[in-house]
């Protein structure tokens, strides 16, 4: 057996070697991309019956509320909010519980805000690995079971043959729904967290003004305050 054939049977053999991982990948990605989308949809169901949340009436509750306790643990009392904002002030609520304080409340929105975008960010890049990956796993999983194929084309084996291509398409048929199904979930997620990202930030600026105003402070006053003690620490 010379170079050329040893290196030949190599390949062969490492081909079919990841058959297997190949095709168990492929199947539990399949799977949980299922799984993932009807998490999508059941999300999707809860959002339509959500109620709709009056930023400006929120803000000037939790501001005033916000003035008699800030550590209290009932600031969102008989107050109805979408999942994202409620999950997003309860955690600034866990800080104010820590500090039982409103002086650096700024500083914990803002903080509460990057933890948000974070987490969403780490989700859509999970899906977006999902648009990749599909496609290659799909792509391998077609190509390895061509060399069998071949092998029992030479044999004369037609029906090995077409059992082999018949699991080569089917992997391909999967890569490529699992793709598409993450795509769409992916689309869908970003155009929620950009909407729910908007309603953080906007929420957190009425609730800053909304303090301000009730401590008698003008916004480019406390604004300027807070340049000159920034600078100060530089």
């Amino acid at each position: 057996m010379n170079l050329y054939e040893s290196v030949v049977k190599l390949f062969y053999q490492l081909a079919n070697a990841f058959f297997w991982p190949v095709a168990i990948a492929l199947l539990l990605l399949f799977a949980y991309s299922l799984l993932d989308l009807g998490r999508l949809l059941y999300a999707a169901v809860k959002r339509q019956r959500a109620p709709r949340t009056d930023l400006m009436a929120l803000a000037q509750t939790l501001a005033h509320r916000l003035e008699r306790n800030a550590a209290s643990r009932n600031l969102l009392e008989g107050i109805a909010l979408s999942p994202a904002l409620q999950r997003f002030w309860t955690r600034v609520e866990e800080r104010l519980q820590v500090l039982a304080s409103s002086a650096d409340l700024d500083l914990w929105l803002d903080e509460t805000l990057r933890r948000e975008e974070l987490e969403r960010t780490t989700e859509l890049d999970r899906s977006r690995a999902f648009v990749r990956i599909g496609p290659m796993l799909g792509l391998a999983g077609t190509i390895i079971p061509l060399g069998p194929a071949l092998q029992s084309l030479l044999g004369g084996d037609m029906a090995g043959m077409v059992n082999h291509l018949v699991v080569g398409f089917g992997a391909v048929v999967c890569g490529l729904v699992l793709s598409g199904v993450a795509y769409y979930v992916t689309l869908v997620r970003e155009r929620w967290a950009r909407v729910e990202l908007k309603e953080m930030e906007d929420l957190c600026e009425l609730l800053m003004r909304n303090l301000q105003k009730q401590n008698g402070n003008h916004p480019a006053e406390v604004n300027g305050h807070k340049e000159a003690q920034y600078a100060s620490l530089r």
